[in-house]
């Protein structure tokens, strides 16, 4: 059941946070935005974008640590993240490009894969450039969301990494349409502990219990987080993507307040929004199937 009550002050709350969405154009992590090697970069890096397994002292931190590497090899070789240029990249190369301080990016076999694949199928379908798929596409949404999935890393059927692309595009006007949410256990447990969804009692108790869902109660909390975030968008005049731009920044940090972002809302409505995130905190859901990269 979705609490509107809650839904309500929830995006009253989102209102007054008064954010500025990130643009993605930091010259440290992207390229110059331009109508290739912008787009295909960023095509290239989200497909290898998933639990880096970083944990440095540094500046960047996960993705945006996986985005530094990247970017200050692509300002020595201006077109690698290109399909003609990774299609027989091997994972030695893989390996040199995202270590930093000696630690290098968790399975780099698995990541080799992805950018071969990509490069394969640009190559194949798309005269090796991405623009030609979002050109394709008319630049609308559902159909970018289609095409992606010729492409192992964008198969997921949560289509989160395919969401985390399009939001970066749209955000440099290369995509029009409205983004929906990537609800993963992340979203889902956010949506539960914020009170704006109340799951039934049944799928309640064995989430306490720290008994697995089924499939058809996995799907249910998924579709129900899906409806009960919309509804949010909708009474705060807040598009999904910019929303979850904020549910990722300070949802999953324990001190909200060092996230990148808190520089970009008002303090005194970050405060009110972080407690109402935890206004009944949940231990983590045991999801029938949580999905795991399949690489073969």
């Amino acid at each position: 059941m979705i609490d509107e009550g809650r839904v309500r002050k929830l995006a009253e709350i989102l209102k007054k946070l008064n954010y500025t969405p990130v643009t993605f154009d930091n010259p440290e992590l992207f390229p110059e935005p331009d109508d290739f090697i912008y787009p295909n970069y960023v095509f290239f890096m989200v497909a290898i974008d998933h639990k880096t397994g970083f944990n440095v002292d540094f500046k960047y931190h996960g993705s945006d640590l996986l985005f530094y590497l990247a970017r200050k090899k692509q300002l020595e070789e201006r077109e690698l993240f290109t399909a003609k240029n990774l299609v027989n990249i091997d994972v030695e190369s893989v390996r040199r490009i995202f270590t930093f301080r000696g630690k290098t990016v968790a399975k780099p076999d698995e990541r080799t894969f992805l950018l071969k694949d990509c490069a394969e199928k640009l190559l194949r379908y798309y005269d090796g450039d991405f623009m030609n798929l979002l050109r394709r596409s008319d630049f609308l949404v559902e159909d970018i969301l289609r095409r992606l999935k010729i492409s192992k890393a964008y198969e997921d059927p949560l289509m989160k990494k395919s969401l985390l692309l399009l939001k970066i595009l749209k955000r440099q006007g290369f995509v029009e349409g409205k983004l929906k949410f990537p609800v993963d256990s992340v979203l889902v447990r956010f949506a539960i502990s914020s009170g704006i969804l109340i799951p039934h009692k049944k799928i309640m108790e064995k989430i306490n219990a720290g008994v697995m869902l089924s499939d058809e109660e996995t799907n249910l909390l998924r579709e129900q987080t899906q409806k009960s975030l919309m509804l949010v968008s909708e009474k705060a005049g807040i598009e999904a993507d910019i929303i979850d731009d904020l549910l990722w920044a300070f949802g999953r940090e324990s001190i909200p307040e060092s996230s990148p972002l808190s520089e970009r809302v008002d303090k005194k409505a970050l405060k009110e929004f972080v407690e109402f995130m935890r206004f009944k905190p949940i231990r983590k859901i045991g999801f029938s199937s949580e999905l795991v990269l399949v690489v073969s």
